[in-house]
């Protein structure tokens, strides 16, 4: 499958079906058996340290310090990427906003409830202003609110910001909502491809 500049490209199916295997091959966590994957033109495997420049990842386990602030979690992620001073400070500031975590930036992550947890999780996805967003089931375990908030910020980065968005789920109606197009994956194999109209005018 291949993904467009500005879409926001669903894959669809059960646990064990390949969707996290996928994603972590397009993001150079470990190489295809065979094959081969490209991401703005770079191969996963021979330009990695070029692609992973350019790519942010939302992983289905959090990964975050407990006893840093929320501020302080994304300025060592933003250090990772290169930034410094008053330009990590703004981005800082606008991925916060971006997932209105703003009110409780100060304070440790610990005392957040799963929904902020995976709010955070996401910004810190997008604190180096990726050209791709990879979202391996964002909204697992979550309580509706943070789960709407989730929803509103990947249809505004998709909206403002033009970012190709890769997002895995399960759930259908997610899919339904935020998705351009949907690949329909089972067993490790692409089984259906379309947008979520006509998948859903195809299956009944």
């Amino acid at each position: 499958f291949a993904i467009k500049e500005g879409e926001v490209f669903g894959l669809l199916g059960p646990n064990g079906a390949g969707k996290s295997t996928t994603i972590s091959m397009l993001t150079c966590l470990f190489p295809p058996t065979s094959g081969s994957a490209q991401v703005d033109s770079l191969d996963v495997v021979r330009d990695a340290d070029k692609v992973k420049k350019i790519i942010g990842v939302v992983p289905q386990d959090l990964a975050l310090y407990p006893t840093l602030s929320a501020r302080q979690n994304l300025a060592f992620f933003g250090e990772m990427f290169g930034l410094s001073g008053k330009a990590l400070q703004r981005r800082v500031d606008d991925v916060l906003d971006y997932v209105a975590m703003r009110e409780r930036a100060n304070d440790p992550v610990k005392t957040f409830s799963g929904g902020m947890k995976r709010r955070i999780n996401l910004a810190v996805g997008l604190i180096n202003n990726p050209r791709i967003l990879f979202l391996d089931e964002p909204t697992v375990g979550v309580d509706p609110q943070s789960r709407n908030h989730i929803f509103e910020s990947v249809e505004r980065l998709n909206r403002e910001r033009g970012m190709a968005i890769l997002y895995t789920t399960h759930y259908m109606e997610e899919a339904e909502r935020l998705c351009h197009r949907i690949g329909i994956v089972d067993h490790g194999k692409l089984i259906a491809l379309d947008t979520p109209k006509s998948l859903i005018a195809m299956l009944g």
